[in-house]
């Protein structure tokens, strides 16, 4: 009789850790959502101001209409 329960205690261990795991899981996953407060600091440190330079950047660029910052085409010569 003692042989059967040594021969039961592996998965009874086994299933005790997965069950625990499962009540931490649905815990964690069902607990309210905390609300993070969100600090007027961080949108100016995504705004794309880093302080990087760009040395290849062109003098100008085209835009949607295909016209540089100057008003020209990309056709057209440098004045």
């Amino acid at each position: 009789m003692l042989q059967d329960l040594a021969a039961l205690t592996p998965p009874a261990v086994v299933c005790v850790v997965f069950l625990i795991g499962l009540v931490l899981l649905l815990r964690r996953e069902m607990a309210p959502k905390r609300r993070v407060r969100e600090d007027p600091g961080d949108e100016r440190d995504i705004s794309g101001n880093n302080g990087i330079i760009d040395v290849k950047a062109p003098a100008s660029v085209p835009g949607p209409d295909g016209e540089d910052d100057a008003g020209r085409s990309p056709h057209e010569g440098a004045p």
